[in-house]
């Protein structure tokens, strides 16, 4: 299938072990908290296989993903039943061990995007660096927080990201992507932390129902005619990367 999403982040915690200036964490507490539940991933992954899914996987939203006691286990799943799709694993690198990156190679890691955040103090992942051969360091992206295009997380940050209106600007990541919440709740873009824009729950409809809804092609629909304005979540977004 040609016309569904290219990218799914799943968001198997909430929590966070930091709490940057730039993330909504630094401000406020997700309205969702908790391990997602397996039959909750389960359920995802079982429907993305239907759907010869092959795009994007990864397992964050707001959260730092290595604080899940399910994580290799997720993961695992998910290399078995989507042979094809990239797994990439977002960190802040704060609890990745060499063991660990080792482990999470082995059950199916495509790529880590490891980003050394501000006040990463004592960090961890730069004692495994250098315990890492050239051939495992070739699933590694390695950046600072600098590297980073930071925006106003859909308007909960003031004064981040750039000042340029973006206010009639048509913006085509919910063309592209998809966000499942710890509770599994749908929303179709990962800077909407207060979940506005929630589409549905994957254990009351299945993802395709739910991206071929009426109320999410209209979403869809607006943003691509840049009517940021009718949604909160979009209409103070300062974000420029809108493919």
């Amino acid at each position: 299938m040609n016309d569904i999403f290219k990218s799914v982040e799943i968001e198997i915690n909430h929590g966070c072990n930091m709490a940057c200036a730039y993330c909504p964490n630094s401000v406020a507490s997700r309205i969702e908290k908790g391990h997602m539940r397996p039959e909750i991933f389960e359920r995802i992954i079982s429907q993305l296989e239907s759907l010869k899914f092959a795009g994007r996987l990864s397992f964050d939203f707001y959260n730092e993903p290595t604080l899940s006691p399910d994580l290799l286990n997720f993961i695992g799943l998910a290399r078995k039943k989507l042979p094809e799709t990239s797994i990439e694993l977002y960190t802040n690198g704060t609890l990745l061990t060499a063991n660990l990156y080792r482990q999470l190679i082995l059950a199916g890691v495509s790529q880590f995007i490891v980003t050394k955040h501000d006040k990463s103090d004592d960090y961890e992942f730069e004692r495994t660096l250098q315990l890492l051969d050239n051939d495992e360091k070739k699933y590694l992206t390695y950046r600072t927080f600098s590297e980073i295009n930071l925006t106003n997380r859909g308007g909960v940050l003031n004064g981040v990201g750039n000042t340029i209106s973006t206010a009639f600007m048509p913006c085509y990541l919910p063309e592209q992507m998809l966000t499942v919440t710890v509770k599994g709740n749908v929303v179709p873009c990962f800077e909407d932390f207060y979940q506005k824009n929630q589409m549905g729950n994957i254990m009351e409809t299945s993802l395709l129902e739910i991206w071929n809804s009426e109320k999410y092609k209209e979403f869809r629909s607006s943003l691509r005619k840049g009517l940021r304005h009718k949604y909160d979540a979009c209409k103070s977004c300062n974000r420029l990367e809108v493919l």
